[in-house]
């Protein structure tokens, strides 16, 4: 690994393993790493079944709302970002 890439985990709950990436890009956005977690649990957001289904990436209990800021913002300097997936269910 270099100082080009992070090491980025993100923990679910429901995931027998976390999702792994060692050379992600410190410019790619919240947005864009959310979306390939998505995929790589099997995961979509929306309705499905009278529910709405939403699931948000947690960095130290702080919610990651902004999807455009990068994540090499949200990891500081650190050379590994360790993010959690939360889902959120609302009825109808």
């Amino acid at each position: 690994m270099n100082k080009e890439t992070l090491h980025v985990v993100v923990h679910y709950p429901a995931a027998k393993e976390p999702f792994k990436d060692d050379n992600a890009s410190p410019s790619e956005t919240v947005g864009s790493l959310k979306a390939r977690v998505l995929t790589a649990f099997g995961l979509s957001e929306g309705q499905q079944g009278g529910q709405t289904f939403t699931y948000t990436l947690y960095h130290d209990k702080t919610p990651l709302e902004n999807l455009n800021e990068t994540i090499g913002q949200v990891a500081a300097g650190q050379p590994t970002l360790q993010l959690k997936l939360s889902q959120q269910i609302t009825q109808g």
